[in-house]
């Protein structure tokens, strides 16, 4: 891996860890909003009478939940889902250590040259589990938009307008 800057071989691999450390936090929020989405979808397919409003409450009371009692809620409303369900259970105290722990538990470890090239190593392994876990978790909620009466084309073009509203807003560079 080749690279492009003045920083020598300590600053480049402290940037690594600092950078490597971030993709994983990233990749496990994007799990876990995947579980929101889920479960705000259920919640209102399941509805009488769905809107964009209830849509939004629901949203933001899943999104207030803890990833360990989302999970719980997904074994509850998905109970048949053992696949997802195992991935999530796999994926969350790797969360929990990433968001509560890892810099902690690893201080002295960070001090070497060695010791952040197993933090590296450590960081880089996080990303498979919350890859996993979100690749069932969006499959599953394809489903549920499918059952809820969502054609895959009406899916599709519902995610991709506010895609779209964003890149209109990145500023040019």
């Amino acid at each position: 891996m080749g690279r492009e800057d003045d920083l020598d071989d300590h600053n480049y691999q402290v940037r690594e860890v600092y950078a490597q450390y971030r993709l994983s936090s990233y990749l496990g929020q994007v799990m876990e909003k995947g579980v929101v989405n889920l479960l705000t979808l259920q919640a209102n397919v399941q509805s009488p009478y769905p809107t964009t409003q209830s849509f939004d409450v629901l949203f933001e009371k899943f999104a207030g939940y803890t990833l360990g009692r989302l999970i719980v809620t997904v074994e509850r409303t998905f109970p048949a889902e053992v696949d997802t369900i195992a991935a999530l259970r796999r994926a969350l105290p790797i969360r929990n250590s990433l968001a509560h722990d890892f810099f902690w538990d690893r201080a002295a470890q960070f001090m070497s040259f060695s010791g952040r090239e197993a933090m590296l190593a450590e960081i880089v392994s996080m990303h498979e589990p919350f890859q996993s876990a979100e690749a069932l978790v969006s499959a599953l909620v394809r489903r549920v938009a499918e059952a809820g009466g969502i054609a895959s084309e009406q899916f599709e073009a519902h995610l991709a307008e506010p895609l779209d509203d964003l890149k209109q807003r990145i500023p040019d560079d």
